[in-house]
């Protein structure tokens, strides 16, 4: 399909800066795209690496769809392509994946003599596989692009970041993000992008009804949490089997605007802006400092979500949270 050899329209910038190096013949050996999750990064990613392998690329450097290269590319056949992921059930990238790729990167060409690389998430490659990735970025052989794709910087090695060229990616306005919805066929853009926290592909992934319902609930339960009108062991009654993540996804959304509230004085631009009300009057009796406090803690709670702990003990601790704030 066309548009999906097309950068989403927030990408285009980075597109254009990379393209313009492409014809001044700088195109950079590695290339760390980095943006918060929910901006497509991956999309943008695969469509760079078909642009590279494409042998009639258009003018603004986007693949052509139609010769025997990004035929290849789209059938996932492409001899002098590899896209490396996390296996199933494993929640790091291991070292003997990057062995592989190491030993297709030395391997001759199949075809024109480029050679692209997707590694994503990069920022869960652990440290063997770090190292081992770290000796071909130094010296990486021919004509080879490698793109790493990443959501949080600081799990990267500082070797590994120091030899890529970093693209950094922001989520775009709402109205283009709301716009981009639209045109593909989603009849409440407005309510998706509260639910993806303003990522557009993120927002995509929740058109789902029942979703709505869920973060409708669990919004009027803190609420209701805070001013006393229910309690902590209501709430863990109610929230018990409920997706942890999702739980503190919009945990943090809605004390994001706490904080916005407490700190402007007039309506900004507000992740729920329905619940506004409430949460200003609630943000109106807390110090900012305190707010700030339980969303740096709350941040914490979440890169614990990716160790084996006990879920029970984090959604207590979430609901603690809150508790403290109702205080």
């Amino acid at each position: 399909m066309a548009a999906e050899l097309t950068p989403w329209p927030w990408q285009i910038e980075p597109w254009r800066r990379l393209h313009a190096q492409r014809q001044r013949g700088q195109m950079p050996h590695a290339i760390l795209l980095i943006g918060q999750p929910g901006l497509g990064l991956n999309h943008f990613a695969s469509v760079l690496a078909q642009s590279l392998l494409c042998d009639q690329p258009r003018d603004d450097g986007q693949p052509c769809g139609d010769c025997g290269p990004c035929r290849q590319f789209a059938g996932d056949v492409h001899p002098d392509f590899q896209r490396l992921t996390l296996l199933e059930d494993k929640k790091h990238i291991l070292v003997d994946q990057i062995r592989e790729i190491n030993e297709f990167i030395g391997l001759t060409s199949g075809g024109s003599g480029r050679k692209a690389v997707v590694i994503s998430p990069a920022d869960r490659m652990n440290v063997n596989a770090a190292n081992s990735l770290l000796k071909t970025l130094e010296e990486p052989p021919g004509d080879i692009t490698i793109i790493l794709v990443a959501h949080q910087l600081h799990l990267l090695p500082a070797t590994i970041k120091s030899r890529c060229q970093m693209l950094k990616f922001s989520p775009p306005s709402r109205e283009e993000a709301s716009a981009w919805l639209s045109q593909r066929g989603h009849a409440d853009p407005e309510a998706l992008l509260q639910l993806g926290q303003g990522a557009p592909c993120l927002a995509e992934r929740m058109d789902d009804p029942s979703l709505f319902q869920a973060y409708d609930a669990v919004a009027s339960d803190i609420i209701d949490l805070l001013q006393g009108r229910k309690t902590f062991p209501q709430l863990r009654g109610d929230w018990r089997g409920r997706d942890i993540h999702r739980l503190m996804d919009w945990s943090l959304s809605l004390l994001r605007d706490c904080i916005r509230a407490a700190s402007y004085p007039a309506d900004g631009r507000f992740e729920n802006p329905g619940r506004i009300a409430d949460l200003r009057e609630i943000a109106n009796r807390l110090h900012l400092s305190r707010l700030f406090t339980v969303h740096d803690h709350l941040v914490a709670l979440m890169n614990r979500l990716e160790h084996p702990l006990n879920q029970e003990l984090l959604l207590d601790d979430l609901l603690l949270s809150w508790q403290s704030l109702g205080r």
